[in-house]
């Protein structure tokens, strides 16, 4: 058989492969989007795991994605929520921004949150997959302080499943996107 050129250069697929796992992760912005909706806006946010063995892990698999799909999008977003009749939850989202980074203060740009810090609550969410089976993954599903993941001082939400659907506690600061929306991240 000839040798092929470049196989000593290409790194090896094991069929291993890094999976996140639920609990607390110290984040940091990528990017922003903000869409006005009939309800007010909602803010997308692209957020890669900034510390410890998981360091650049949505980088990692975006890059990884780039490889056998042009079109592949940033997987780790946040959707935050901002209802003009309600506040309270997008509040609770910037005073965690604002917390975890010493002299932020929200003023309304969102450009601004570029390169901030937060600390992410990850959870388990079941999805359907395109065949029909059911999958799990892991996600960030609540905003804290920097400080409050550090310190331990959070709760790993229960899997959400396609079953029972979203447990209102855990709906709060979200709203539910179209299938095609696609994200420039």
């Amino acid at each position: 058989m000839k040798r092929y050129e470049g196989y000593d250069q290409t790194e090896a697929y094991t069929g291993d492969y890094e999976v996140l796992k639920p609990g607390g992760y110290i984040c940091k912005i990528v990017g922003v989007q903000v869409e006005e909706r009939e309800y007010g806006h909602l803010m997308r946010i692209a957020y890669d795991i900034a510390e410890g063995e998981h360091k650049d892990y949505y980088k990692r698999r975006f890059e990884a994605k780039k490889l056998t799909n042009a079109d592949a999008k940033w997987p780790g977003i946040y959707y935050q929520t901002i209802k003009r009749d309600d506040l309270k939850y997008f509040k609770g989202f910037m005073t965690a921004i604002e917390e975890s980074n010493q002299g932020f203060k929200w003023d309304w740009d969102e450009k601004k949150l570029l390169s901030k810090m937060f600390g992410g609550v990850f959870g388990e969410e079941e999805f359907e997959k395109q065949d029909g089976s059911i999958g799990t993954l892991v996600k960030c599903r609540f905003v804290r302080s920097v400080d409050s993941i550090r310190e331990g001082k959070f709760k790993v939400p229960e899997k959400k499943t396609l079953s029972t659907g979203t447990n209102s506690n855990d709906s709060y600061g979200f709203y539910p996107l179209d299938k095609d929306t696609e994200l420039p991240f």
